[in-house]
């Protein structure tokens, strides 16, 4: 699977398949995975406000900030969204191809990711 990420490089490529990805999870239900659920808990200080939010929420393909690709086409798997929220936070959404928030959490909007290790994505 190739990753990739903003900060390091995004394939032109892939901006087709990640428009239609973004479509395709606007046009269908929120879900949740267990691993979601079993981890916002300890995540979020609204865990109900969060949710609500979350509900009403349009993915838009300039939220991506890191992708999952297929090896051999350019099926996107899975995406990484982040977008603003309240007094400083954006809520992160990763999300499969299926509208499944595998993982959502909050992080301080100022956070420019220092730590990113580059070496884990595609160049």
């Amino acid at each position: 699977m190739r990753r990739y990420h903003k900060s390091v490089y995004f394939d032109p490529k892939d901006y087709s398949s990640l428009q239609t990805f973004t479509e395709r999870l606007n046009s269908i239900k929120w879900r949740y995975t267990a691993h979601c659920l079993d981890s916002i808990k300890d995540r979020a200080i609204d865990l109900e406000g969060l949710l609500l939010f979350v509900k009403g929420l349009k993915l838009t393909l300039g939220a991506i900030f890191e992708y999952y690709a297929d090896d051999n086409s350019r099926y996107i798997v899975k995406a990484c969204y982040r977008v603003s929220y309240i007094n400083g936070l954006d809520i992160i959404l990763v999300m499969n191809d299926d509208k499944e928030i595998i993982t959502i959490y909050l992080n301080s909007s100022e956070d420019l990711h220092y730590t990113l290790r580059k070496d884990l994505y595609q160049k």
